[in-house]
This record gives C-alpha cells, structure tokens and sequence, in this order.
C-alpha cells in the first residue's frame, strides 16, 4: 500500500508543529530564530521546519538510504548551527539564544548544571537521547559529529 508512507511524515509534521507552536505562544521571549527579527515570523519558520521534519522522516524510511540521507541531513544541519554561530558572535547577536556567548560543547550540557548545582532543560534533553541513542549520539544528533563523519570518509 502506497498510502502507508506517507504515515510517518504527516504525524511528524504534527508532532512538530504541535511543539513548536506551544513554544511560539507559551514563551514571552521569543525563541524561534524568525520570531526574532519579523514579528509573527516564528509561524513561517514553524511551518517549514515542520515540512521538512516531514521530508527527513519520509526519506528515512528506506533502510537502504538512511546512511546517505543521514550524512546530508546532519551536514547541513552543522553548516546551519555553525554559520548561525558565527555570526551571532560577530555581531548578530539577534543570532544567539540570549544574546550572550554561549560556546556549544556538548560536554558543558552537563558539566555546567553541575557545577552550578542544577538542571537545566538542555541537560534532560541530552541525557534522554544518550539514553535511547546510547554512544551513536554524536555520529547521528550532534553537530560536531556531522564534520566528524565527513572528515572520517575515504
């Protein structure tokens, strides 16, 4: 049955939007990247990152091409972060979560809680997909790991 494809993508599409959207109306600062710069423009980018959340679930249905769609998933997706980065830190500053230097070392998502003695929702976050990914972590959910795995190719 064709139609079963297509299952996937449009709960992930929904599970998406459900989420971000809570984000969009629930939070006063604003935490969607477009909602920074155009008032209202949270709602765009929700809609199209839910649309290729959507795109990336179809595409990694097939066993077959889950190595190739993972490698360019994550790659852009660490060309992305890294750009957004540095140019936040070059003066954007609308670019960065609050503003402020915040450098992106997974090993600080749980030594900084610690040190300042309490969780952080970054810190659930991490220990949660450790838990269900266990060490394939950073070689398929982090940045760093992306340009890791290029850098390891014949």
């Amino acid at each position: 049955m064709q139609t079963a494809k297509y299952i996937l993508p449009v709960y992930v599409f929904l599970f998406t939007a459900g989420l971000l959207s809570v984000v969009q109306v629930m939070l006063d600062n604003p935490i969607i990247l477009a909602e920074r710069f155009v008032r209202g423009g949270g709602w765009l980018e929700i809609a199209v990152v839910s649309v290729y959340a959507a795109f990336v679930a179809y595409k990694m249905q097939d066993p077959e091409n889950v190595p190739r769609w993972r490698i360019l998933i994550w790659t852009v997706f660490g060309i992305v972060f890294f750009t957004q980065l540095i140019l936040g830190l070059l003066g954007a500053h609308r670019l960065l979560m609050t503003g402020k230097l915040h450098l992106p070392i997974p090993m600080m998502i749980l030594a900084g809680p610690i040190y300042r003695g309490h969780l952080s929702v970054m810190t659930i976050l991490f220990l949660s997909t450790v838990i269900l990914t266990g060490p394939a972590w950073c070689s398929q959910l982090c940045y760093l790991g992306a340009f890791d795995n290029l850098a390891a190719k014949d």
